[in-house]
């Protein structure tokens, strides 16, 4: 009887060895479009060299009816940096096991923090982004704290393999999806050289980081590798 256990138990072994375990790999893309080759819209030449996102609490879920479940977690905070002067970025995030499954859901939030040095652009801001409006320099940041979802309606199967899923964010989205945001309209009201549009205000361009805070949410799509 004990040889019998010992030969079940060594079965076993070699079984769980040979499975080959499901995971996720998460990654955050930018997409390099019309915004970032400087094309001009109908009333404004728009050109964004750097857009960051300060996130946590990255969660895959199986079904979009039950968002408070909790399938795969990515614990954070993470800084995501999605565009160079020259390029469209990709940055990894990291790889989790999961069960296998039809993952449709996935949630994060963008959170703020100040576990950075004051002079970085994310300093106690969740979002930054920059460039040039009709050759002035502009700035843009948001501190909002709240839960993102971006879902395939078709679903991301995973089992039994590892794999590669990315939140790909398309720039051109930014000025045209829930809000349409002419740029042109941004002031410099302290005339100290730099639009500056945040929930601050201090340019009088609060309304138009508001909209451009809702439309980050539109520029999301979820896709498999």
């Amino acid at each position: 009887m004990k040889k019998i256990a010992i030969i079940i138990g060594a079965l076993l072994i070699l079984a769980s060895c040979g499975k080959e375990e499901s995971s996720i790999q998460f990654t955050f893309s930018g997409v390099n479009t019309s915004l970032k080759t400087t094309q001009t819209n109908a009333v404004a030449e728009v050109d964004i060299t750097d857009f960051r996102l300060s996130i946590r609490d990255v969660e895959f879920k199986l079904d979009e009816s039950d968002l408070d479940s909790t399938e795969v977690q990515f614990r954070g905070p993470y800084d995501v940096d999605l565009m160079s002067e020259t390029d469209a970025l990709s940055q990894t995030i990291g790889e989790e096991p999961v069960e296998a499954g039809t993952y449709k859901v996935l949630r994060f939030k963008l959170h703020k923090s100040r576990d950075r040095e004051p002079s970085h652009p994310l300093y106690d801001r969740s979002v930054f982004m920059s460039g040039t409006i009709n050759g002035i320099p502009f700035e843009f940041w948001h501190d909002t704290s709240e839960n993102f979802d971006v879902e395939n309606t078709e679903g991301i199967i995973v089992a039994d393999n590892m794999v590669s899923v990315v939140v790909r964010f398309n720039m051109d989205h930014l000025l045209s999806s829930v809000h349409t945001i002419d740029l042109a309209q941004a002031i410099d009201e302290n005339q100290d050289g730099t639009i500056e549009i945040n929930p601050d205000d201090g340019d009088g361009n609060k309304e138009i980081a508001d909209q451009l805070k809702e439309n980050i949410k539109m520029a999301a799509d979820l896709i498999k590798e």
